[in-house]
């Protein structure tokens, strides 16, 4: 497969002469070209379409046992909490402290703000200001797993391993994708996943249900997400040069529909014709759904457009 060296300005000079040489790049907004590069890259990129060569298998091992930290310095000040403490806690895990010398805080859930190896912090408006030293904060669920993971648009499909006591591998059974998942006490082997949470680093957070009840191995396929295009000198990546003559035709439509151009519709007609030859695995229904979306995107649009063709007559 080869990733696509066509950059957008490719693109444009080619759709310019196809309408009269009009100029879609205006000023430093470089409108109405990177609007309509975006809707394409993103209607390609986004559902209900699935790519092989837009993919990824995100993995993580779940833990029965509960993580925990012992501190060296507990520190309450104008409602953050920040803990000394060796550990292994991630962002958005709840943790329970005890022990910590505070009536205030022992007992108390803590959602994790920000984590390092050496240290974690979190919000706490509503206690008063404390200095102390040791005390143990404990992770209260073993539902929620942290991992570097890429912008992704969606998951496609997911799997957990079942292992003997011995760590050898027995069966995968497929996970169901919910979008979002509460807590469970109980421990089973895994039936549900939902992404819970992201940080600012680009971490993900994956909760599984119900709590597992042993160590088990997890496998996430996930489709990426479509980069934000800010450039006409960007390339049509990660679309593949055979995906060429799709993108140009989407590309086309839309600078013949913002110059009011009655072609518009053919094209239009002519990119979906071509992403839906290149797609595979859509049910009618998927089909369905998105040609319906599509023409009603497009039919406000084009509505528009006859609006001001009878205007201009009058």
């Amino acid at each position: 497969m080869a990733i696509s060296t066509r950059t957008i300005q490719d693109s444009i000079n080619w759709a310019k002469r196809f309408n009269f040489n009009r100029n879609p790049v205006i000023g430093n907004s470089l409108e109405p070209a990177l609007t309509c590069a975006n809707i394409v890259l993103q209607t390609i990129l986004g559902p209900p379409f699935e790519w092989w060569w837009n993919n990824e298998e995100l993995t993580f091992t779940t833990d029965p046992t509960p993580n925990s930290a012992t501190s060296s310095v507990i520190d309450i000040t104008s409602g953050v909490l920040t803990v000394t403490a060796t550990n292994t806690f991630a962002v958005g895990d709840l943790v329970l402290g005890s022990d910590t010398g505070s009536d205030d805080l022992d007992g108390t859930l803590i959602e994790i703000l920000t984590a390092t190896t050496s240290s974690f912090t979190a919000s706490l408006p509503n206690q008063p200001d404390f200095t102390g030293t040791t005390g143990t904060f404990t992770n209260v669920t073993t539902q929620d797993y942290t991992i570097p993971a890429p912008v992704f648009d969606h998951i496609e499909h997911a799997s957990v391993l079942d292992v003997d006591n011995d760590g050898v591998p027995v069966k995968w059974y497929e996970l169901t994708i919910k979008n979002n998942l509460s807590l469970e006490s109980s421990q089973n082997r895994p039936e549900f996943l939902s992404p819970h949470t992201e940080d600012t680093s680009g971490n993900v957070t994956f909760r599984v249900f119900s709590s597992p009840d042993k160590k088990y191995p997890v496998a996430v396929h996930v489709q990426l997400a479509a980069p934000q295009i800010t450039s006409m000198n960007q390339t049509w990546s990660p679309l593949p040069d055979f995906m060429q003559h799709v993108y140009d035709l989407g590309f086309l439509a839309w600078m013949l529909q913002f110059a009011d151009d009655p072609r518009s519709v053919y094209y239009h007609n002519q990119f979906k014709a071509a992403l839906l030859g290149r797609s595979e695995g859509l049910t009618e229904e998927q089909k369905n759904i998105f040609l319906n979306n599509w023409d009603d995107l497009q039919a406000g649009y084009l509505v528009k457009m006859q609006q001001g063709i009878a205007a201009r007559g009058q």
